[in-house]
Order: structure tokens, then sequence, then C-alpha cells
């Protein structure tokens, strides 16, 4: 039988191996079939009996070593439990404590939107009172030129500035929008990660 038959009937019968036991196995056999050279081959084939009996060999000597462990499953078993309880007592103070962070992050984003609207009302405000600044710089036109000019001059700048505001306002909303759906989507794609 040539090594690339036995190689293939072997990795048949060992398949359902855990992948780190298949590979070592079938890396022992490589190396044996390597260390024989291609013309003996067969005699190596040979050597190591049927394809049958080497898995049957290792799947026994697989279940040899297995069954030698479970004296350390159960002190991690052991483990476990012990976190187990420690998790139940932990969640009377946990929940509250998670319930409180996610209270203050809602509180911070409320806070920050709340302080972009205000920015926004009083730039509006600005905009609108120009105009009513440059109307009642001519009713002391008669009076005083100088008052005039100063009521004209204010009522322009409120408009600019108050436009720039309502535009910045506008550019840092949809900034901070951005950033808060981003941060939510990571935040939900990781929980769906973790429960997937």
């Amino acid at each position: 039988m040539s090594k690339q038959e036995y190689m293939r009937q072997l990795k048949e019968r060992l398949k359902r191996l855990p992948k780190e036991d298949f590979e070592r196995a079938v890396a022992y056999f490589e190396e044996y079939f390597a260390e024989a050279g291609e013309e003996n081959e067969a005699k190596a084939a040979q050597d190591l009996g049927s394809p049958q009996e080497a898995a049957d060999q290792i799947i026994r000597d697989m279940a040899l070593n297995y069954s030698k462990e479970p004296v350390q499953n159960v002190r991690k078993g052991l483990n476990g439990l012990w976190v187990a309880v420690l998790a139940l007592f932990a969640v009377p103070v946990a929940m509250p404590l998670l319930l409180t962070g996610a209270i203050l992050v809602l509180v911070a984003v409320i806070v920050v939107w709340t302080l972009f609207l205000a920015l926004f009302i009083a730039a509006v405000c600005a905009v609108i009172a120009g105009p009513l600044t440059i109307v009642a710089g001519f009713s002391v036109i008669t009076k005083s030129f100088a008052v005039f000019l100063t009521c004209v001059g204010i009522g322009f700048m409120a408009m600019g500035i108050g436009a720039a505001c309502v535009y910045a306002t506008y550019l840092l909303c949809r900034r901070f929008m951005g950033w808060t759906l981003h941060k939510l989507a990571v935040m939900i794609s990781k929980g769906r990660k973790k429960n997937a």
C-alpha cells in the first residue's frame, strides 16, 4: 500500500478526533513515512499495520489518556461552582452599579444634547434680534446718527454671529449624532457576539 493511500484511509478513520489530536497523529505517521524514505514506503506501511488497526490503537490510547483526567476536571468543576456562588452573591451589588453606570451615561448624553439645543436657541435668537436692532436704529436716526450706526452694526454682527453659530451647532449635532450612533452600534454588535 502506498503512503498516500495509507494516509488517506488513516485520516478518514481519525476525522472525528479533536483537531489537535488528529493533527498530532497525522504528523507522527507522516514523519514515520518520511524517515523510512520513498523506497521503503510499502515496508513502513506493513510495519505500522493496516490503517484500521493504527486508527483503533490511536483511539484506544486517547481514551486511556482522557480517562485519567476526570480528577482534574472535578477540581475545575468545583472552581466553577465557587465562581457561580460568588456571582450569585455579587448580583445584588453589581446590578445597581451597572444600572447607575447606564443612567449616568444616558444623563451625560442628554446634557450634551441640551447644551446643543441651548446654543442653537441662542444663535436663532441672535439671528432674529439682528434685524430688530437694525429697525430700532432707524427709530433713533433723527436724534443721533452715531447711535443709528451702532444699532445697524450690532444688528448685522448679531445676524452674522448667530448664523455662524446656527451652522456650527448643526455641524456639531451631526458629528455628535454620528459618534453616538456609532458607539451604540459597536456596543450592540459586541453584545450580539458575546451572546452568539
